[in-house]
């Protein structure tokens, strides 16, 4: 019992993580295999496997941005105090050093990352190469994918400033 009270967290994480996966795997194995065949413009998928779909996505990348937004805030805070700045000095615009943030970041939040990662890449190219014959949830995901790697490339690619 206390191996489970010490792996709860992990154990949620890995039902969580492994739930999107199953989830999303059945909607892209469903949408890659299905051909078109003249009477429906996409494959047809039951609602709950949608909704399910749908929250797990939404839920996962708003999960993650979060950890990493946070992260990168703890950080740059610890950083402004080892430096001594008080709030609204003009030297705020501290570097945050990527190698800190990602060696703060839990092992949960690393696999999420990348599980988003991998499947949301599996579902954008699906979606590329299935155009008009994928539906409406592969579109959503992806572009809801492109949105969020946006966000990270701008967090990944901002420029540092040297720290006087």
């Amino acid at each position: 019992m206390d191996f489970l009270r010490q792996q709860l967290f992990n154990i949620i994480a890995f039902v969580f993580l492994g739930l999107f996966v199953a989830v999303w795997t059945s909607v892209l194995l469903r949408v890659g295999f299905w051909v078109p065949d003249g009477r429906t413009v996409a494959p047809p998928l039951n609602g709950a496997l949608v909704t399910a779909a749908g929250v797990l996505a939404t839920s996962l990348s708003s999960l993650t941005a979060s950890a990493l937004g946070f992260t990168i805030a703890e950080v740059r805070r610890d950083e402004e105090n080892r430096r001594d700045l008080q709030p609204g000095d003009a030297d705020t615009g501290i570097a945050v050093n990527p190698a800190e943030v990602t060696a703060r970041l839990s092992g949960r939040i690393v696999a999420a990352v990348v599980v988003y990662m991998v499947v949301g890449l599996l579902v954008l190219v699906l979606w590329l190469f299935k155009g008009t014959a994928s539906t409406d949830l592969i579109g959503a995901f992806a572009l809801s994918l492109l949105g969020w790697l946006i966000g990270a490339a701008g967090v990944v690619f901002q420029t540092e400033k040297p720290l006087t």
